[in-house]
């Protein structure tokens, strides 16, 4: 993603999933190392939605939850050394 200078690694990412009437239903977690979470990266989309940012979970080759920023709650980084 080119929008931000953020180098850091994503480790976490908590996400208001929104079901019903714009009513925040569930709230996921998501880390890398649990439950099969490979990694969590930001990019974004061609399109109409160009400018929006994206994060997107993997396990190993198989991408398994996708988010734009509008239900993103919280990101964790991994700290520099």
């Amino acid at each position: 993603m080119s929008e931000h200078d953020i180098q850091q690694e994503i480790i976490w990412l908590f996400v208001a999933e929104i079901l019903v009437l714009e009513m925040p239903s569930q709230v996921c977690e998501w880390r890398v190392g649990r439950d099969g979470v490979t990694r969590i990266e930001a990019f974004t989309k061609s399109g109409m939605y160009a400018d929006i940012p994206y994060l997107r979970v993997w396990r190993g080759q198989l991408a398994v939850a996708e988010y734009c920023q509008h239900n993103i709650v919280g990101v964790g980084f991994k700290e520099l050394k």
